[in-house]
């Protein structure tokens, strides 16, 4: 699993459609280019965190990985929410 998840996420970013979008916006009116600084730290933290994720994962028990991906998606609901308000 160790070197499968971060290979697999990284063949999901060259599939993902960037490089039509990117040959989109040259010949279409409006803006159809993707955002390169947001997907490409978003492709390079996904990428990081498949290999810290597949190397710890042996050495924590379930529970504490369960109430680590809870805790962050709960930190993470809370931001949005908070964020919508403004």
């Amino acid at each position: 699993m160790a070197t499968v998840a971060p290979a697999a996420l990284a063949s999901t970013f060259v599939t993902s459609g960037a490089i039509t979008y990117a040959l989109l916006s040259l010949t279409a009116s409006g803006d159809v280019a993707p955002d390169w600084p947001l997907g490409l730290s978003c492709g390079l933290g996904g990428l990081v965190g498949g290999y810290v994720g597949a190397r710890i994962q042996p050495l924590l028990p379930e529970t504490a990985l369960r109430l680590l991906l809870a805790t962050l998606a709960t930190c993470i609901g809370a931001l949005y929410a908070v964020q919508s308000l403004r």
